[in-house]
């Protein structure tokens, strides 16, 4: 199908945040093994900052999940065994305990794991579970304006209309950024916008770089 499209321009950039994408790694390591591997492929092992980080994470992962998994929380220090620190230095002070924990095992359960159901514990570190990394990303939001013939609010349409939208970044150096519409359930992308010589459509586009 051959759409009529005229990318006319990227209006206003409306809004900048930081957003964390959380990956699982199947494989199992130690803590300090798996904080090694998140770090050289990622950012670090999961930092859990609030209530909505934890959330959001539970949400990310597979359904049918029963292990353990290496989260960033540890402690260094034997003689203040409940003072916690996270892996990247976070000071924040959210914690998801499991009721019955920490409780600290044999005097040595240094290092932080999560249940798939958000709960946590101290574990021994020098088991190896699978494990939390966490990618830090930038999210920008930008208003977008475009002219065509068709439908833009037709799914072939604004499929076209974001690869357009990709080339154009590309183009001007921003080959990591990965646009997508920001968009909410029962509402289109696209409002139609009146001009007093032409019609045109606008958008809120997302593009999320590393």
């Amino acid at each position: 199908m051959r759409i009529d499209l005229t990318f006319v321009l990227i209006s206003a950039l409306s809004s900048s945040v930081n957003s964390d994408v959380f990956t699982l790694v199947s494989e199992k390591m130690n803590w300090t093994d798996a904080r090694s591997y998140c770090r050289q492929h990622h950012t670090d092992l999961v930092t859990l900052n609030e209530r909505t980080d934890m959330d959001e994470l539970l949400q990310s992962l597979p359904s049918g999940l029963v292990s353990l998994m290496w989260i960033g929380l540890y402690r260094t220090d034997e003689y203040f065994p409940w003072v916690w620190v996270w892996s990247d230095g976070s000071k924040d002070l959210f914690t998801s305990w499991d009721p019955s924990q920490p409780n600290n095992v044999d005097g040595v359960q240094y290092c932080v794991c999560t249940s798939p159901k958000g709960y946590w514990s101290d574990w021994w570190c020098t088991d190896k579970l699978p494990f939390l990394c966490y990618t830090k990303k930038k999210r920008q939001i930008v208003r977008l304006e475009v002219k065509s013939s068709q439908n833009v609010n037709d799914p072939a349409v604004k499929s076209k209309i974001l690869a357009k939208f990709e080339q154009t970044l590309r183009e001007n150096g921003l080959t990591d950024a990965k646009p997508s519409w920001k968009e909410s359930s029962g509402e289109h992308v696209f409002h139609k916008m009146w001009y007093q010589k032409s019609d045109a459509f606008n958008v809120s586009c997302r593009r999320t770089t590393n």
